[in-house]
């Protein structure tokens, strides 16, 4: 199964904005999202492993384990603290659509193979 354009778009747009912290921070880009699950998504869903971070679309926030990967969320995503110590940043469009198109099934490329 192929994952439609919309998909495509959206993949794409969330990789960038992955890329754009890790390269901040020094560390390797990556060439495509890691594969993720559907269970407990806040930290398997793909965005959570390749930031190591707990995703919280509901509250549209992301909480980083790494207080380097918030500062440069911050900086380069441009989005305010939404609780410096708790290390959370709010969550910019492009990944909360990626994140919201994953939890739905939509992007079933990017689904774990069990």
């Amino acid at each position: 199964m192929r994952i439609p354009k919309h998909g495509e778009r959206l993949t794409a747009h969330a990789l960038s904005a992955v890329n754009a912290i890790r390269r901040e921070v020094g560390e390797d880009e990556l060439d495509s999202l890691p594969a993720g699950a559907r269970r407990n998504p806040e930290y398997n869903c793909p965005i959570a492993r390749a930031l190591t971070a707990l995703v919280l679309p509901a509250e549209r926030r992301i909480s980083f384990h790494h207080p380097w990967y918030a500062a440069a969320a911050t900086k380069l995503w441009k989005v305010p603290f939404t609780d410096p110590l708790l290390l959370s940043v709010e969550m910019p469009e492009a990944i909360y659509e990626f994140v919201v198109a994953f939890r739905a099934g939509a992007l079933p490329e990017l689904e774990e193979k069990s």
